[in-house]
């Protein structure tokens, strides 16, 4: 029965392509290309009970959302379920492209990263050796910045400094004429304080080591040598793909979920929330985190990005209790989030949102497992889709799944969305 229900969720190659593939191998003399192997006993109780979870509790309050889930260093579930438009029926599908929120803080390190594997800059280099015509209220504090600050979140400015003004869709570069307002909390590397327009700064130093944009290097740099076609940079890329999922919020007068209107405003701090890609693309994304691209992204620059570079609180991780019981130590690497979890170590970790969307996406490199998750709302169940999913897993290392994955869900009502 299990067999039946999961043959449409695990990315297994037909025999019949099998076979045309070894045919053509033998007559080319070339190597067989290796294949997916299908899902361990374990690992197929793991998938039913995620899946489980995913019919029952999450589809009925969001209109829509993909997920991308890897276990043994392999893509096990790639799909997309619900509707890209609330009241459509334009399915999601594993290439309908969300906006990625401040999950695209993640390519913004490993941008730096590809520079620094071509000797063109350090972690350590300078923010005033590449960026002028900047103020900061400490002089002293301002010079000292490098990209590490900007990517670890370590500046030493205020928390969140003018996010009001990306909110209000001030432009980015006149944001950046009032940075000598803002308030320094500590010196730079001493305190945590989650940015949005000063991490965009380490988008500019990119432009002036490189002598290209911003957006165009991590075209090349990322994009392009990982296959992730769909994905692209910025507002008019967004609407202008048919294959879109929609934002949207919750109608509580009308008890239904309705599309909003995208604008621009994140969109104007690329580096900190300016991506568009699918649940193809981030597949792509997370087996580059887990080593299996070194030309693109080897273990020097994965181990610097998911190191833990600055000590952070359950609460600034937005790591709530009640949905996070296991949770242990938790800190910020270079454009990630780094917690221990059930005794484990280097779980890394990332969320977006924007109006309209959540994003998720947690892995760990040394058990070769993670899990990608894009919807079109706000739904709160986004909250619970990385714990929940950590749980089964560890619940699968100890053996507890089999005796609980014999039930199909029941599916709820979507006025019981939260």
């Amino acid at each position: 029965m299990r067999s039946s229900i999961f043959a449409a969720l695990f990315l297994l190659i037909p025999a019949q392509v099998n076979g045309q593939q070894a045919t053509q191998a033998a007559v080319s003399g070339q190597a067989l290309p290796s294949l997916p192997l299908p899902p361990s006993p374990e690992q197929q109780d793991l998938l039913q009970a995620f899946e489980n979870f995913l019919l029952a509790e999450v589809a009925p309050k969001t209109p829509g959302f993909a997920v991308a889930l890897v276990l043994g260093g392999e893509a096990k579930l790639l799909k997309g379920y619900g509707v890209a438009n609330a009241g459509s029926e334009e399915k999601v599908d594993a290439d309908t492209v969300f906006r990625l929120a401040s999950v695209s803080k993640t390519f913004t390190s490993a941008a730096v990263g590809t520079l620094v594997a071509q000797d063109k800059v350090s972690w350590d280099s300078k923010l005033s050796d590449y960026v002028a015509d900047l103020s900061f209220n400490k002089p002293e504090y301002g010079s000292a910045l490098t990209v590490r600050h900007l990517l670890s979140h370590t500046s030493g400015l205020m928390p969140h400094a003018y996010t009001n003004l990306i909110e209000d869709r001030v432009s980015y570069r006149k944001i950046l004429t009032k940075m000598e307002q803002v308030p320094f909390i500590c010196a730079p590397g001493k305190c945590y304080a989650y940015q949005n327009v000063v991490y965009s700064l380490a988008g500019d130093m990119v432009e002036a080591i490189s002598k290209q944009s911003f957006e165009q290097v991590v075209q090349d740099n990322l994009f392009t040598p990982l296959n992730m076609k769909n994905a692209s940079y910025g507002l008019k890329a967004f609407v202008g793909n048919e294959n879109r999922a929609q934002p949207h919020k919750w109608n509580r007068r009308q008890e239904k979920w309705r599309p909003v209107k995208v604008n621009n405003n994140y969109y104007r701090v690329a580096p900190a929330a300016g991506i568009n890609a699918s649940i193809t693309d981030m597949k792509f994304w997370l087996m580059a985190q887990l080593g299996k691209h070194q030309a693109v992204l080897n273990d020097d620059i994965l181990d610097e990005m998911h190191g833990k570079h600055i000590k952070t609180s359950a609460r600034q991780g937005h790591y709530r209790k009640r949905d996070w019981q296991n949770l242990g130590q938790t800190y910020y690497g270079l454009g990630w989030r780094v917690f221990d979890y059930n005794g484990r170590e280097n779980f890394v970790h990332h969320g977006g949102w924007v109006d309209g969307t959540r994003t998720e996406m947690v892995f760990n490199e040394a058990l070769q497992m993670g899990l990608v998750f894009l919807t079109n709302s706000e739904t709160r169940m986004a909250n619970k889709i990385v714990p929940t999913f950590l749980r089964l897993y560890s619940q699968m290392e100890n053996g507890e799944l089999a005796a609980n994955t014999g039930q199909q869900p029941e599916r709820q009502s979507q006025a019981q969305v939260e």
